[in-house]
């Protein structure tokens, strides 16, 4: 990226993500744009000094945070690329006057479907059993014998407890009935309009953690949901239960999972998201055998990056025209749309 592009452009992509050539064509023409391809906040700031014409950033990763709201007074909109915006410092955009904007709901279907991925994967043993493949194990004795760890459990009669019942939460409930699932669902939010008895029974936190059998994560990272799986909780939940996270690593006291997956206080979990990412191979999670890991990779499909990309376009056409969009990320202290 040449000084003299990003000093020009209206757009800014913090960081590198799928744009279709459908959507950069759409943006090109409102005042063109540019990738900072910035490491940290610092470097973003730092690319961005002197940028008067900049007035929308977009941003998967890079935290948007005081130092770079400084760097260029122009600044009208800020679009968090997918549904998490906890990388985005909302007061100070507030103070400068600037909206904040994510893009919910357009890898909703991805995320759903991927739990229920990562969740058979868990609970059916399935990465064990391509190991033991892979490592000769099959046929190494008896061709008609399997190790006794193979058996798994099966999804349907087991109650899910769907923490956040947000446009992911709907679809895993809907999708969580094909098995034959009980669903419970907490959410200190107004439920969704579409949402009806028949997907998920709305309940307390303290019923849901006591009578799930699987639990799974779909809220934002806020100071409310920050730990709210710690060691208090866990061990409130039925002993053998199945976790899943595909919210953000922090909602989980990390080190709490860690010593109740040891002990086989829960009987597994799957991770796709961490506290701090990304993770290394010597971390902790990786020496156990009931947890997998997947590198925050849940809302990424073909399908979700063309439905991210058009909605960026959208948004900020939406801005740059003085428009509010409709995803926009209400002041600190406002409810939750």
């Amino acid at each position: 990226m040449g000084d003299k592009e990003i000093l020009k452009a209206a757009v800014v992509f913090a960081d590198r993500f799928f744009m279709s050539a459908e959507a950069l064509a759409a943006i090109r023409p409102l005042g063109g744009f540019v990738w900072a391809d910035a490491t940290d906040d610092q470097d973003l700031a730092k690319k961005l000094e002197g940028a008067s014409n900049v007035q929308v950033l977009v941003s998967e990763y890079i935290p948007v945070t005081a130092r770079v709201y400084k760097k260029v007074q122009g600044l009208k909109g800020v679009i968090a690329y997918g549904a998490g915006y906890d990388h985005i410092d909302l007061t100070g955009a507030a103070r400068q006057g600037v909206i904040v904007c994510n893009c919910r709901g357009e890898n909703a279907q991805a995320v759903a479907e991927f739990t229920f991925g990562i969740l058979l994967c868990l609970m059916r043993k399935i990465h064990l059993a391509d190991r033991y493949i892979r490592e000769g194990g099959w046929g190494r004795t008896d061709p008609a014998s399997l190790p006794d760890w193979v058996a798994g459990a099966e999804l349907k009669g087991k109650t899910l407890g769907i923490i956040g019942l947000g446009q992911i939460g709907y679809r895993v409930a809907r999708i969580a009935r094909g098995f034959g699932m009980r669903n419970l669902a907490y959410d200190p939010f107004a439920l969704p309009p579409e949402v009806n008895p028949p997907a998920a029974e709305k309940t307390t936190w303290e019923q849901l953690i006591q009578e799930a059998d699987i639990i799974t994560l779909h809220v934002p990272l806020t100071p409310a949901t920050e730990k709210m799986i710690n060691s208090q909780t866990l061990e409130r939940m039925k002993p053998g239960i199945w976790l899943v996270n595909t919210s953000r690593g922090r909602v989980i006291d990390e080190p709490a999972l860690l010593e109740a997956l040891k002990k086989k206080r829960i009987a597994g979990a799957a991770l796709d998201v961490f506290a701090r990412e990304p993770i290394s191979g010597d971390h902790p999670f990786a020496k156990l055998e009931n947890v997998i890991l997947s590198p925050h990779l849940g809302a990424i499909t073909q399908e979700a990056g063309e439905r991210l990309s058009a909605s960026v376009a959208r948004q900020v056409r939406e801005i740059l025209e003085g428009q509010t969009p409709e995803c926009v990320i209400p002041q600190p202290g406002s409810v939750r749309p």
